[in-house]
């Protein structure tokens, strides 16, 4: 009689638990994260089954070359099943590319684990140790600075996104049946998706105070999908649901893969130019006394026209900035040597720039001297500066 009582009594409690669910939108108020296992079974009728894809949308999936690698960091992520989630629709959307798995470990090793790859993917960060969530976001901070790209997918546990510290962040909500508004309809991530949906699942808008960060779209005026420029590359964050296959969620982080894919690997169908091919800086928006480089010798004045690079200041002690004006589209690589020709530094990775002023940090090496090899197109050009201990 005990053992009946008792389990009419956990009946009931999990049926009221499932009853348990958030208005539009609600704080803090969920008896679990609706990421984790265990929501499968009793938010069924707030998330429904997934949709199949249809069948037009995966025309293009195989278009991306095999040589692209994207590193899932998963040390921060809520739940296991999620990330699986994640796994399947990137593969699914676009078999050619190497997915590695990074769940634990040192800032060095993921520092290690981050050589080869072009972009981290990063879902539902939702907790792990401050200090080490800080300590990896240093990590990708140079990362992205030097080229690379770090997509998070979207979470309530917004004190997370301040820990890596890669986005400026002040709140964050979730909500469902909302619409999300486009603020961009022509960028290439949002290409293919109505100007105006909702999710059927949750969608996680945030209060950014990051003035760096660009709206693609938004919830009632708080970002749900954008990203901030970083030295050479892109912070992304895509506010939206990924434990089911909703067509404009999965279309979105597709696309969003595409358009952070380095040129060579990229959909060509995603090259619409936009403002996410705007220059960091606007041409001539910098002036100083710094001495102009031209690439190469015995060219025509208007050949060595094309390009003019600026490091400054030089000798430096601390912290030196490399200036580089395109005056047209050109694929570039920066790399920085010691006297021995060994590479020490990579500023940038081979990148298929836009016309336009690209700034660039010098990293802070031991004191000695060193050369920026800048390779724009098929030329190249050579560099010497000198590190100097502060007096």
């Amino acid at each position: 009689m005990l053992r009946n009582t008792s389990f009419a009594v956990l009946v009931t409690g999990l049926l009221s638990l499932g009853a348990y669910q958030s208005g539009n939108p609600k704080f803090a108020d969920r008896p679990f994260p609706v990421n984790s296992s265990v929501a499968r079974f009793f938010l069924d009728d707030a998330r429904p089954a997934p949709e199949e894809t249809a069948a037009s949308e995966l025309a293009e999936a195989d278009s991306v070359s095999s040589d692209l690698h994207i590193l899932m960091l998963n040390y921060t992520a809520y739940d296991s099943m999620y990330v699986a989630k994640v796994r399947h629709l990137i593969s699914k959307r676009l078999p050619g590319v190497t997915l590695t798995d990074f769940w634990d470990g040192s800032a060095e090793e993921l520092d290690n684990a981050l050589q080869g790859h072009q972009i981290v993917v990063i879902t539902y960060p939702a907790g792990g140790s401050k200090s080490k969530v800080k300590a990896y976001g240093k990590a990708l901070a140079q990362f992205v600075r030097q080229g690379g790209a770090v997509v998070f997918s979207g979470t309530d546990i917004f004190g997370t996104l301040q820990q890596y510290g890669l986005l400026e962040v002040d709140f964050g909500y979730y909500c469902k049946d909302l619409d999300i508004q486009e603020t961009d309809p022509g960028h290439p991530v949002l290409r293919g998706v109505p100007s105006q949906f909702s999710m059927a699942n949750y969608a996680y808008p945030l209060d950014i105070s990051d003035p760096a960060f660009i709206t693609l779209a938004d919830v009632s005026d708080c970002p749900t999908l954008g990203y901030k420029p970083l030295g050479a590359g892109k912070v992304v964050y895509l506010g939206l649901e990924y434990y089911f296959d909703e067509s404009a969620s999965t279309r979105i982080l597709e696309n969003t893969l595409r358009w952070l894919a380095p040129p060579s690997r990229r959909n060509t169908a995603l090259s619409t130019r936009g403002p996410a091919d705007t220059p960091l800086l606007s041409p001539g928006a910098l002036k100083h006394s710094e001495e102009t480089l031209y690439a190469g010798s015995g060219r025509s004045q208007a050949a060595a026209a094309a390009f003019e690079i600026k490091i400054f200041p030089n000798p430096y002690f601390d912290k030196a900035t490399l200036d580089l004006n395109l005056q047209r589209p050109e694929p570039v690589t920066v790399e920085m040597t010691d006297e021995t020709g060994v590479i020490v530094a990579v500023l940038l990775p081979s990148r298929l720039l836009n016309a336009g002023l690209y700034r660039l940090d010098v990293p802070n090496l031991p004191t000695g001297v060193y050369f920026v090899k800048c390779q724009i197109g098929n030329q190249s050009t050579v560099r010497k500066v000198v590190k100097v201990s502060a007096q």
